[in-house]
C-alpha cells in the first residue's frame, strides 16, 4: 500500500467519528419583551403660599401703602380704564376718608417713634421706595388688572372689611407689580401661616375702623 493510500485509509474512520458525536444544542432566541412604559403621572402645582400676617409694621402701614399703589395705578395705568379706575379710586377716598387719615396718623407716628430726629426723612425715603416700586413695574398689565380689581373692593368694602383685609390685598397687588422679597420676610411669614404657628404681630399702632375728624397727617396729603 502506497503511503497516500494509507493516509486516505486513516482518514476515512476519524470522519466517521465526528459524525458519530453527540447533537449540537439549539440555541434558544432571546424574547424581545418590551419595556413598560412609566405612568403618566400629571404635573400637580404645589398650592401658592397664603398672604403673610402683615408686610409692613402695622395694619395701618399696610393699608396706608395699599392706597399709595392705587394712587399709582390710577396714573400709570393709561389705557380705557383708567376713567373708571380714577372714578373708584375718587370713591375710594371719600368712603373711607376717616379710615384713611387714621392709617396715615398712625404711620407717621410709629416712623415718629422709632426714627429718631430724622424721623420725617426716614418715612420720606421710604413712601418714596414704595411709589418708585409700583411706578417702575416690569409687569404693568398685570398690575393695571390686578388694581382695578381691588378697586372695586376696597371702595365697596366696609370700613373694618377693609382695615381686616388690607395686608392680603396689599399682598395681591405686589405680587401683580412684581415687588421683590430680597429680606424673605413675607417668605417667612407665609411658611409661618402655613405651618400653622402663631405669629406674632410686629409692634405698630392697629388700624382702627373708626372715623375721624377731618385732620391733616405731615407727608401724606390725605386731607
Amino acid at each position: 500500500m502506497t503511503r497516500a493510500s494509507a493516509l486516505v485509509a486513516l482518514a476515512l474512520p476519524l470522519a466517521a467519528l465526528v459524525g458519530c458525536g453527540p447533537p449540537k444544542a439549539t440555541e434558544t432566541p432571546i424574547a424581545n419583551i418590551p419595556a413598560p412604559l412609566p405612568e403618566n403621572i400629571p404635573l400637580i402645582e404645589p398650592p401658592p403660599p397664603p398672604p403673610p400676617v402683615l408686610i409692613n409694621q402695622s395694619r395701618s402701614e399696610d393699608l396706608w401703602h395699599l392706597r399709595s399703589g392705587l394712587n399709582v395705578a390710577v396714573l400709570l395705568c393709561q389705557g380705557p380704564d383708567n376713567e373708571a379706575m380714577v372714578a373708584s379710586y375718587n370713591r375710594l377716598l371719600n368712603t373711607h376718608k376717616g379710615l384713611l387719615a387714621e392709617a396715615a396718623r398712625a404711620t407717621v407716628e410709629h416712623f415718629r417713634a422709632t426714627g429718631g430726629k430724622k424721623w420725617q426723612e426716614v418715612y420720606d425715603d421710604k413712601m418714596t421706595k414704595v411709589y418708585n416700586g409700583y411706578s417702575g413695574t416690569l409687569t404693568r398689565e398685570a398690575f393695571c388688572g390686578r388694581s382695578k380689581e381691588l378697586l372695586t373692593q376696597a371702595e365697596s368694602a366696609t370700613a373694618l372689611h377693609l382695615s381686616e383685609h388690607a395686608t392680603t390685598m396689599l399682598w395681591e397687588l405686589n405680587k401683580a407689580a412684581g415687588i421683590p422679597d430680597p429680606d424673605g420676610k413675607l417668605a417667612r411669614a407665609a411658611a409661618a401661616a402655613a405651618s400653622g404657628g402663631a405669629a406674632s404681630l410686629p409692634a405698630g399702632t392697629p388700624l382702627s375702623a373708626r372715623s375721624t375728624g377731618q385732620t391733616t397727617t405731615p407727608g401724606t396729603g390725605i386731607q
